[in-house]
């Protein structure tokens, strides 16, 4: 995990139980919260700073902590960034301070800081989302279409192979179909 980010609001679904209904033809209403856990595992382990992908995919806030600015909205680890929402930091004095956030794009003329880890504090939005258009205080997701595929196939193969190890079949790492599916989208850090 990166000690830099932290999330502060998660992301919602992007996988629904209607989809998973759909692609892994799952019956019973029963299996509902199952299948439920199982997706928000399967996107746990792709999304945000503990995730394989090494970006957001549903819509979130994080926390980027540093003792300096970066250089660029775009250096904010986990993207894409949708949007700054605050940043503070402290100045060589100890003195906290607030920097105004509408359309801050760049940090290259930004104010002296102290230096102490987490003298710099940046909250921003970040993964694949629009805002909605009837409220617009709230955001939607709109992850690629090959991810929400990678999820729905990670938490089919779960349900339908509920032990740990399954006897007598070759076993991968990954299954080469998610692999496929999502390593266009991996960022290495």
């Amino acid at each position: 995990m990166d000690r830099q980010v932290k999330v502060i609001e998660a992301p919602k679904p992007f996988v629904s139980w209607e989809d998973m209904k759909t692609h892994g033809k799952i019956e019973e209403e029963s299996e509902k919260s199952y299948v439920e856990t199982l997706v928000n595992g399967a996107t746990t382990w792709l999304d945000g700073p503990t995730g394989w992908l090494g970006r957001s995919l549903g819509v979130q806030i994080l926390e980027f902590s540093s003792s300096n600015w970066p250089c660029h909205v775009d250096d904010l680890p986990y993207g894409p960034v949708i949007e700054v929402i605050s940043a503070e930091y402290v100045d060589p004095n100890g003195d906290s301070h607030s920097i105004v956030t509408e359309d801050l794009t760049d940090f290259s003329d930004m104010p002296d800081v102290r230096g102490d880890e987490g003298d710099v504090k940046i909250r921003y939005r970040a993964g694949y989302g629009v805002q909605d258009s009837d409220d617009q205080t709230k955001w939607n997701n709109v992850v690629p279409s090959p991810i929400q595929v990678a999820v729905m196939m990670l938490a089919t193969q779960w349900y339908q192979n509920r032990e740990g190890v399954s006897v007598g079949s070759s076993v991968d790492e990954l299954p080469f179909a998610v692999k496929a599916l999502i390593q266009p989208f991996r960022i290495y850090r």
